[in-house]
Formats: C-alpha cells, structure tokens, sequence
C-alpha cells in the first residue's frame, strides 16, 4: 500500500515522500491520521543533533480508523483513535509483569526498505488493533494527538505515588513540566514549579503550581523552610536541566521523598550521590520511560472528562504543506508542541 510520509533527510530538511509500505493483514487496522505532534527525538535529528538519516518520525499522533477487516477489539470505521506505537507482545516477562514499556520485542522491528523511525507522520498509518486506544468523539482530533505524552506523565506520577497534601516541586517548565505540574495537582499536592524561563510562570501557575521560581530557588534553604515548613519536598520531578536537576533535587528532598527522573539526558548524566544520604533520610530515586498500555487507558478515561488541562500548553497546528516550518517552529521555546495536520494531501 503506499502511504505519503514525511522524512527528515538531513539537518533541517524534510521531504515529502510517497512511501510502499507492507499491505494490512487481517487482524490491522488502517488509521487516516489527523494530527501528529513533534516530540523530542523529532526536534533533536532535524536539528542534527541526532544525526540518524533519513528519518520517518511521529510517535504522538490520532486519526480516524479507515478499515478495520476482523479487529478483535470491535474498532468501526469512523472511530477516532490514539495510536500508540511501542511493541506490546503480551507474552514476554516484562508485558507479564506489567511492564510492557519494557517489551522484549520492543526494538526488534524492522522494515527493509524504509526510514528508520516511528513513521507516525503520515496520511494513513497500517498498524495491529492493540496499538489504538478508541477516543470519544466529544474529544477533538487536536487533544486526541496529546494523549501519547499525556500517558507518559501519568507514568510518572504513577511511579512517584503522590499523596493528597505532599509538596512537591516539578524542575522544568516545559511541557512535561507543565503537565506534570496540572496531574500533581489533580493528586492534591501544593506544586512548586522552577525554571530560569520567566515566560513559563503564567503557564505555571495556570496549571495549578503554587509559585514559580528560578532554578537557583531550589536550593535556598530560607525560602524552602518557608514552603515546607523546614521538612522539604516531599517529591521532586526532574523533566528538565539534566544532571544539575538531580543534584538540586537531591539537596530539597524531604525524609522518606522521592525523586522521579523523566526527562533523558543527551550530555554527560553523571550525578554523585552519598550512598549514607539515601541510607539515613530513606529517600527514594525513580526512573520512569514512555508509558505502558494502562497508562494510555488511564490517560483517555482523564481526558475524557477533564481535558481542560491541556489549554495550559501553547500549541500550533501546521500543515502538513508546509512541514518545514512545523519544524523550525517545533524547536521554539515559545510553543509547547507543533501538531501537523495530516488530513489535507501534501501539497
């Protein structure tokens, strides 16, 4: 079947291509893609700080389902869906165990002849029926594409397991800052939410955060005291800063808190932690990556009903036309996500 796909080919260039992509079988289905955002991996290779060309990306992205021959899940053509992209064997031990983020099969895909990559951006996407996620359709296309990023953060607070009442501090005022910032305060918590960027404190405070500080904030032990009564945080999400967030994250922990480590970090990742200050204040250091199957159900059963959160992100819908611009607005620090808007054919 051939598909119209979007290739990063080199720094700053994305060509659009007419892709032969393998024909459904009979358990697939055919997903007409309405929105695709651009993530991370997608900003670092057309940046060229990951130099992996040419590369098919999109991995955050809804659509409409166009054929579904014998799905077992009872999709209809016309349902809108998020579709998710990882490997989901079932089988293996870590999908037994719950962890089927960790999915034995999960880099073992391949698909000679094509760019590497997710291959989400694209008019129509062929994929097996437990990698889409129905969505109502009281949900718009838009906040449907968000539910991939908004599943990586339920993760995260799944893991971190906040309490009604903890102060937590969120480290980064992106979108995943942002957005852990909203679901944390959902769970309860009095957020605190620091970034050297002062144009993220409006959208900070919009999404629940008790105050909005500098980065330095976090390690003065006067306005700390001030905030938790003298005892710390209770939890610390680092979504921004690499290695230096840990660190000042490890300096505002509270006895018994907890450390979420969200966001990858490109550069050096060393961190030097004393194994006594983890011993004596019983303090918890956890990882988090992508989201599991539950956590995209959690995340379409929230948004469901309080999808509202999300009008704290600055986004930008862009044609699939013009995906170069989509690109270069991508790397802004000003939008939090560039949705391209796949419905329209590439011209």
């Amino acid at each position: 079947m051939d598909v119209q796909g979007l290739i990063v080919t080199a720094p700053r260039r994305v060509s659009k291509q007419r892709l032969s992509v393998p024909e459904p079988v009979a358990t697939d289905l055919v997903v007409r893609v309405e929105f695709c955002g651009l993530c991370t991996p997608e900003q670092r290779v057309y940046r060229g700080t990951r130099a992996t060309y040419p590369y098919w990306g999109g991995h955050e992205l809804a659509g409409v389902v166009e054929a579904a021959p014998y799905s077992p899940a009872d999709f209809k053509v016309g349902d809108r869906v998020a579709v998710l992209l990882m490997q989901r064997c079932g089988v293996c031990h870590a999908c037994r165990k719950g962890f089927d983020n960790h999915c034995a099969y999960l880099h073992t895909g391949s698909r000679p002849g094509l760019p590497i990559g997710p291959g989400g951006l694209v008019d129509r996407i062929i994929v097996p029926s437990y990698k889409a996620f129905r969505v109502p359709q009281l949900l718009s296309a838009e906040k449907a594409a968000l539910i991939e990023p908004v599943a990586c953060v339920l993760r995260s607070i799944e893991r971190a397991r906040p309490r009604a009442g903890e102060q937590a501090a969120v480290i980064g005022g992106g979108t995943m800052g942002l957005l852990h910032t909203a679901l944390l305060t959902r769970k309860g918590c009095r957020v605190f939410l620091f970034d050297d960027d002062e144009a993220t404190y409006s959208q900070g405070i919009a999404a629940g955060a008790v105050s909005c500080e500098a980065l330095s904030a976090v390690e003065d032990t006067q306005k700390q005291n001030a905030w938790t009564d003298g005892w710390g945080f209770d939890l610390v999400a680092c979504t921004r800063f690499g290695a230096r967030a840990v660190t000042l994250a490890l300096s505002a922990l509270a006895r018994g808190g907890r450390i979420v480590l969200y966001q990858s970090i490109t550069d050096n990742d060393d961190v030097r932690i004393g194994a006594n200050l983890v011993h004596y204040r019983e303090i918890e250091i956890i990882g988090t990556v992508a989201q599991s199957a539950a956590n995209v159900s959690a995340a379409v059963a929230l948004m469901a009903h309080d999808h509202f959160f999300l009008d704290i992100l600055r986004t930008e819908i862009i044609p699939a036309s013009r995906a170069e611009d989509a690109f270069e607005a991508a790397l802004s620090p000003q939008v939090n996500r560039v949705l391209i808007d796949l419905r329209s054919t590439f011209v």
